[in-house]
């Protein structure tokens, strides 16, 4: 098996079911680290650019922490991002 590359376009290389168990593992560990989960949402929210609107984006491991957390006032957080980058 090829190693892990998520930026490769051969799916053999960015699909790893190793790299998907350890994703799994980790939002688990930390669906409720409200500093990381702060960050994440801070990261994820939209800035105004001198060349207009930037997003920075969430890695796999980021975005699953954040849909793995239950927290209602989280997903609120999660839905009002989503409606500023749409």
């Amino acid at each position: 098996m090829s190693n892990y590359n998520p930026k490769s376009l051969k799916a053999e290389e960015f699909i790893s079911h190793e790299e998907i168990l350890a994703t799994l593992e980790y939002a688990e560990q930390n669906k409720n680290n409200v500093e990381l989960i702060d960050s994440l949402l801070e990261k994820a929210r939209p800035r105004k650019t001198a060349q207009g609107w930037h997003c920075e984006g969430l890695t796999h491991r980021e975005a699953s922490v954040l849909l793995a957390c239950e927290d209602p006032e989280v997903i609120q957080k999660i839905y009002d991002i989503a409606e500023e980058i749409k």
